[in-house]
């Protein structure tokens, strides 16, 4: 009679294991849909407060001055929120950094 053991597998996620037979060989376990869809979904721009966008481009105003801005994308970074401007004849995007409660730091993605 053949033995099967099961052994938790906490690197996948808490509640999958890994079914090892006799012989040593083992089936590591497909993550479910679920789980499959909540790794592929990304940040909308809209999980970014307004406000935040709106401090983004005050901060980014005085440094380019009165050329047109558009924002190109808002997203939730690892430890802030991360705004990118395209400013008119400027060739690269501006970055700005915020904390959810004041602008911590812009930057110009080009050289120079």
């Amino acid at each position: 009679m053949k033995q099967r053991f099961i052994v938790p597998l906490v690197a996948l996620s808490l509640n999958s294991c890994i079914v090892v037979d006799e012989s040593g060989t083992s089936g590591v376990p497909k993550p479910n849909a679920a789980v499959r869809n909540q790794a592929e979904e990304k940040p909308s721009a809209a999980a970014v407060p307004q406000n935040v966008i709106d401090d983004c481009l005050a901060a980014l105003r005085k440094q380019v001055g009165e050329r047109g801005m558009k924002v190109i994308s808002a997203r939730r970074g690892e430890a802030s929120f991360i705004v990118d401007v395209r400013v008119d004849d400027v060739p690269k995007p501006w970055r700005c950094f915020h904390d959810g409660s004041t602008c911590t730091g812009t930057e110009y993605q080009g050289e120079g």
